[in-house]
């Protein structure tokens, strides 16, 4: 079997909480940013940020 695609670059984000917030405003982010939801909608704005490139 052939691979179909080949990993180029991968690109980390880093988010940031003040360190004195609490456990439960804490964790919140957390859910955000692993909901379903969060990663379709952030996968959408860099296919539309990437497709305005070159090729």
């Amino acid at each position: 079997m052939t691979a179909t695609t080949v990993v180029l670059d991968e690109l980390h984000v880093t988010f940031r909480n003040p360190s004195d917030l609490s456990v439960t405003r804490t964790e919140k982010p957390g859910v955000t940013l692993s909901s379903p939801e969060f990663m379709a909608r952030l996968r959408r704005a860099i296919r539309n940020v990437v497709r305005n490139y070159p090729n």
